[in-house]
């Protein structure tokens, strides 16, 4: 890896809606809110809000309509809506989010169990959502894979599942696209392998990383990732969340923790650490658990106290 690092790295929070979502006690629409303004104030540059789920499968989401009008929307933050499905996508219309994420599994049985569709029926529906957004004043789409690093069903991942999928959403005129480790069984190789093979097939495409912590190896996927030429990443303030429809799906890599990691690095992410910290302090109250991030624990190492922004 060059260590002499000096491009941009964007982090995009996701705690609003995959941190939450699974908190079994049901969190107050005003604390969300309070939640996702203290983050727009971090310096952080893309947070993703909410999903337009269907609110039995998700009841902790069933806010979003309300969480979307009144939040404070800070110039230069990007504030995204997860949109599941064409129903989804028709109740995210009016909530004028800066972007929609579409979400696929690259492995039928995830398919199957997530969205009660094969890929091939979960294209075809996403292809009518594209069209949705851009019917709609051309809402900006990022693509997500899920799955694409191991399977709770299925085991390894074949590459071509993933080059799959990443075609269809290229077909559909998507150009940003974010592979997901959704059980946390990535390790630096692959994701280095994986990574470098999606930019050479798509290489007008801007890949985002969203790494889970699961088995302890979130933070050096991500170095791994920024080696392949990947410059955008997902995480969750405080490690909390995972996917309620996949089985040991637990553990976001922690803002916090990749942030620190960063800075240490001298590698640019305009976040500013202090601030995040106060803010995770926060989450700890209103969900009235430990928060699964090193950082929160043990502080800043010492290199950073002295310089702490």
């Amino acid at each position: 890896m060059n260590w002499n690092f000096s491009d941009f790295v964007e982090i995009q929070d996701v705690c609003p809606r995959d941190g939450l979502q699974m908190e079994t006690n049901i969190i107050s629409t005003d604390k969300k809110v309070e939640l996702i303004n203290a983050l727009s104030n971090t310096g952080i540059s893309a947070i993703q809000v909410t999903s337009t789920v269907h609110p039995k499968a998700v009841p902790q989401l069933s806010d979003a309509e309300e969480v979307m009008e009144k939040i404070n929307r800070k110039p230069g933050v990007s504030y995204s809506v997860l949109v599941p499905n064409e129903r989804g996508a028709e109740r995210a219309i009016p909530m004028k989010a800066d972007e929609w994420e579409l979400m696929l599994s690259v492995t039928e049985s995830h398919s199957l169990s997530n969205a009660n569709k094969t890929v091939d029926e979960g294209i075809k529906e996403h292809e009518r959502v594209a069209r949705l957004a851009k019917k709609n004043g051309d809402i900006k789409i990022r693509g997500a894979m899920a799955t694409a690093f191991g399977c709770p069903f299925e085991g390894k991942v074949p590459f071509e599942n993933i080059l799959y999928v990443a075609q269809a959403y290229y077909s559909m005129g998507i150009r940003s696209m974010a592979v997901a480790d959704t059980i946390g069984t990535a390790d630096p190789k692959l994701v280095y392998t994986v990574m470098e093979k999606l930019k050479n097939h798509f290489p007008d495409v801007a890949f985002s990383l969203h790494l889970h912590n699961t088995r302890g190896l979130a933070i050096a996927n991500i170095l791994a990732g920024i080696d392949a030429g990947v410059r955008s990443f997902d995480a969750a303030l405080g490690g909390i969340g995972g996917c309620p429809f996949a089985p040991g799906a637990t553990g976001n890599v922690a803002t916090e923790d990749v942030v620190h990691m960063l800075d240490l690095m001298g590698i640019n992410n305009g976040i500013h650490l202090r601030d995040l910290l106060e803010t995770a302090n926060e989450l700890k109250q209103t969900v009235d658990h430990d928060l699964d991030s090193a950082v929160y624990r043990a502080g800043p190492s010492h290199s950073r106290l002295s310089t702490l922004k």
